[in-house]
């Protein structure tokens, strides 16, 4: 007999309920982890369903390393900077600046875990220094890009 086998395990009432709610529990948490993490499949439901933001974050997604300021992001949405600075925090919920900032956090993590120097990483993202890209690093993290990098190889090898 099978673990599963009704004789030795039995159905109480509203298991199948319980059942369905956990998986799609289960479901919608990995649908918001690829969201949330920038990995999405292609395709997938947009993080607005304003098309002029969108062309925006997909923008800034494609060239994180870009400079960019409020008005080229406005230009990109075509919009002026103040009605495109209002709309995005209404939608996204955070300023641009602070959203590029997140975007290129998540970029750096990327690169560093791949085992791309901390200047390297600095360079590709846009930062003019070594220094602020490392201080922006740990502001959004907590700790600096090289203790990531030395934290996440000793979990990689272990």
């Amino acid at each position: 007999m099978g673990v599963l086998d009704p004789a030795v395990c039995p159905m109480k009432s509203g298991d199948p309920v319980i059942c369905r709610m956990m998986a799609a529990t289960l479901l919608l948490t990995l649908i918001r982890a690829w969201a949330a993490n920038e990995c999405a499949p292609e395709g997938w439901p947009s993080l607005s369903t304003d098309p002029f933001l969108d062309r925006v974050v997909d923008a800034i997604h494609d060239e994180p390393g870009r400079e960019w300021t409020v008005e080229s992001l406005a230009n990109v949405a075509v919009m002026s900077r103040s009605a495109f600075a209002a709309r995005f925090r209404a939608v996204v919920g955070q300023s641009p600046a602070n959203y590029v900032t997140d975007v290129r956090m998540v970029a750096a993590k990327r690169m560093l875990d791949a085992g791309r120097s901390v200047s390297e990483t600095s360079r590709e993202l846009g930062y003019a220094s070594d220094e602020g890209f490392s201080r922006a690093f740990r502001r959004n993290s907590g700790v600096t890009p090289s203790a990531w990098r030395m934290a996440h190889s000793i979990s990689v090898s272990a």
